[in-house]
């Protein structure tokens, strides 16, 4: 039964007895007015979906990991298998959060992306092809959204500079991986890392006092 709040006339459809707008008492019912949506009941079946995609995940892995550990199988094929779709899972929990952002959930899921491929080339022996490509391509896609995201919030784009100066710190792994030796094909990481920087200085310039006021305001300097 929903209540009625006598202050604002609110709606609220769950069992509250305080209007969270005004703090108001409810009660009675009318349907009639604005209703207030159940966002907590939301979040709880949301929160019961992922629960239960996540168990039905954990119990086919167990069951083809041991399956095949008896009948004499090769493990890794389970591994990666189970390895991408974990991956899917996060991406459908991570696209449940719009409080994250569109930055945060774009990043998140190249980041956890890229670490995953990473995992499965160990797992494959390390031939440093995902060190050779992936990881630099995955650079260059959060520069990408990056860029997209300016043109989409225009007002505001020197806001992103944080985040590009991000992707700069990143682009330090694979100039530390090339001068260990682990990248054996350098060409995509150096477009990647030059084409960071590249972004950055050209907000910066572009930018003039807004984008520098940003910098104080993030990094105090």
């Amino acid at each position: 039964m929903s209540r009625v709040c006598h202050h604002c006339g609110v709606n609220v459809l769950d069992n509250t007895q305080k209007c969270p707008l005004c703090n108001g008492i409810m009660e009675g019912q009318d349907e009639g007015v604005q209703t207030y949506p159940n966002v907590v009941e939301k979040i709880k079946k949301i929160s019961i979906i992922m629960r239960v995609l996540l168990a039905i995940w954990a119990g086919t892995f167990i069951c083809l990991g041991v399956l095949s550990y008896y009948r004499r199988g090769a493990l890794l094929p389970v591994v990666i298998t189970g390895t991408v779709c974990l991956y899917v899972l996060f991406m459908i929990w991570l696209m449940t959060k719009p409080e994250y952002g569109y930055m945060k959930r774009i990043f998140g899921a190249i980041i956890i992306g890229v670490v995953l491929v990473v995992g499965i080339d160990v797992l494959l022996g390390f031939y440093r092809w995902s060190l050779n490509y992936v990881l630099p391509a995955g650079l260059i896609l959060m520069d990408v959204a990056l860029i997209i995201l300016r043109i989409i919030n225009r007002r505001n784009w020197q806001g992103y500079m944080a985040q590009q100066l991000l992707v700069i710190i990143m682009g330090l792994c694979p100039v530390i991986f090339i001068l260990n030796g682990w990248i054996t094909d350098p060409m995509l990481s150096i477009i990647a890392i030059v084409e960071s920087i590249v972004l950055f200085v050209t907000t910066l310039i572009m930018g003039g006092r807004a984008a520098r006021m940003e910098l104080r305001r993030r990094f105090h300097i």
